[in-house]
């Protein structure tokens, strides 16, 4: 027999391989290889191996491999494979079809007529890399549906706009923590009881006329002339400056405005954005708001469903809709009021803010009112309850009953275009139906209502008179008309557009115990634009304050350089 003799085979203990290399391979250049290569693919020369294999080649990053084994590539320009199989075709429904889609007209058991067929491996596929398939052809009822309302109505959903803060926080500021409107509506606790300090100002009582405006006899809105309206902030008033150097109340520590507190109490149901200045002095806690802050403003079409538009040059920008709501209450607070009859004066009948004879402020009474947040301690406890002097805004007085003076706040509720913001013609359903117009400003202003409200309550007004007030015409911001009046007691008056008081207390009863938690020092309280939550920044003591005007340099003597 012949013999197989093996060559010598050499060993290699610290791997495997060899351990030399040959004499006839010595000079060629090795080439690494991948290990994901498709040796699975070689003879695979089908039309979904193709494409599926010039889709990860695509995708995969080039290797770097020697170039002795770089080949040219070939030119395949103008050439493609071509798939002459015919799409599959999609099965139709018919109306009353049972069994494979279902029962009835719209089917049943998970798919029907308008239902999706199943996804098969061939669609999957041609999903996947872009392969045209032919679809059904759309019906006429879904050409007329798209039409008129853009394809499926019942599942359009707009894009969530996204606002703007009403101040541009800068990094450097450090967050001191936040609340939540979910923490706050769970808040409660009962109204206190408020006790007058200080009382000054003009009020004038309200013209009985207007409770006989209606939509067939309107009043044309006026503008209030040059008479001015004071927005002074806390740590400006001269009067709460006294009071707080005033030994009897050295136990207050919280001082604020009704504007302020109302803005806090009403937190949860605000949609813009809105801060507050919150002074940490010593023990003492200053609410304060920035110039021409947001809140010094009427809101309109708050919270509506995405009202209004972004050019600013339209009327129903955001700016221009709260200036338009600002004028027209301040117009209608004026106008209403009767000035046939003597005013109720107090102290210093022009208020505290004049700053100079040639003013002329509107009429109000300015109550500065103390209330006491919590309960009080029982025997032997230390007393925990906090002090809060508040200043707080009368607009008018009303005859009552008994020819008693009822003190009244006077607001004004604007229409803009009935087409755009419910459907609901004032002019036609002010008098029928009110109660629907007042459902529709609820639920366009509702945070609006709640702070009317709430400043009515803080200030112990005994009514609250509206006023409808609409453009003659719906295209022009500038001319309105009084269509319409309406008398409510604040009490009476918070049920009916779901306000809890007790839930308002406990809001600003927690913000004010999380304020007096802070250290000394300068703090803004901002509601984010776009989520439910109220943030605390440490802020420098110096922020948001107004730069002082440049003194005019000396005009240069003749001569002079």
């Amino acid at each position: 027999m012949v013999a197989f003799v093996l060559d010598d085979i050499p060993e290699n203990p610290d791997g495997w391989g060899p351990t030399t290399v040959p004499e006839q391979y010595g000079n060629i250049p090795f080439a690494p290889y991948e290990k994901r290569s498709f040796i699975g693919r070689v003879a695979d020369w089908s039309v979904k191996a193709e494409q599926y294999r010039e889709q990860r080649m695509r995708n995969r990053p080039k290797e770097a491999a020697n170039e002795a084994f770089t080949a040219t590539a070939d030119d395949n320009e103008g050439f493609a494979l071509v798939d002459t199989k015919g799409a599959p075709p999609q099965p139709q429904y018919d109306k009353g079809m049972r069994g494979r889609g279902g029962r009835g007209r719209f089917g049943g058991r998970g798919r029907g007529r308008f239902a999706p067929a199943p996804m098969g491996e061939e669609a999957k596929f041609n999903a996947k890399f872009g392969k045209k398939v032919v679809t059904a052809p759309v019906s006429k009822w879904k050409k007329n549906q798209q039409a008129n309302y853009g394809g499926n109505r019942w599942n359009d959903q707009k894009p969530v706009r996204t606002r703007e803060a009403s101040v541009d926080v800068r990094p450097d500021w450090p967050v001191n923590g936040q609340v939540t409107f979910q923490e706050m509506q769970k808040l409660a606790m009962e109204a206190p009881e408020a006790a007058d300090i200080y009382t000054c100002g003009t009020l004038y009582t309200y013209d009985k006329q207007y409770d006989r405006v209606n939509p067939k006899a309107e009043k044309t809105l006026v503008s209030p002339g040059e008479k001015a309206f004071y927005k002074v902030s806390t740590s400006d008033d001269p009067i709460v400056a006294r009071l707080h150097d005033d030994p009897k109340l050295a136990n207050v520590r919280v001082f604020a405005t009704d504007a302020i507190l109302s803005v806090i109490m009403a937190a949860p149901r605000s949609s813009f954005a809105w801060d507050l200045v919150v002074n940490r002095v010593g023990d003492k806690l200053f609410l304060d708001k920035r110039s021409d802050a947001p809140i010094d403003y009427v809101t309109c079409m708050e919270t509506a469903n995405d009202f209004g538009d972004e050019d600013r040059d339209s009327i129903h920008h955001h700016f221009k809709l709260m200036n338009e709501a600002t004028y027209i209450n301040q117009a209608f607070s004026q106008q209403v009021l009767s000035r046939a009859i003597p005013p109720m004066e107090f102290e210093e009948p022009k208020g505290p803010f004049a700053t100079s004879p040639d003013e002329t402020p509107a009429p109000v009474s300015y109550r500065y009112r103390q209330f006491t947040l919590g309960k009080p301690p029982k025997e032997g406890e230390d007393d925990k309850r906090v002090s809060v002097l508040c200043r707080c805004e009368i607009d008018g007085i009303m005859k009552g009953k008994q020819e008693e003076d009822l003190f009244v706040r006077l607001f004004a509720l604007n229409e803009l275009d009935s087409r755009t913001t419910g459907g609901i013609d004032w002019r036609q359903k002010l008098d029928s139906q009110r109660g629907a117009v007042l459902a529709t400003e609820l639920k366009n202003n509702s945070n609006k209502l709640a702070k009317w409200t709430l400043q009515a309550m803080l200030a112990g007004a005994d009514l609250i008179k509206l006023g409808f007030v609409t453009r003659t015409n719906p295209k022009n911001n500038e001319n309105h008309a009084i269509i319409g009046t309406g008398v409510y007691k604040p009490r009476e008056f918070a049920p009916l557009i779901n306000l809890n008081i007790s839930n308002a207390w406990g809001i600003l009863k927690a913000v004010i115990d999380l304020c007096l938690q802070l250290p000394e020092g300068k703090f803004l309280m901002l509601k984010d634009p776009n989520k439910p939550v109220v943030r605390f920044y440490s802020v420098p003591t110096d922020a948001f304050e107004e730069p002082d005007e440049p003194e005019p340099l000396p005009e240069e003597e003749e001569g002079g350089l």
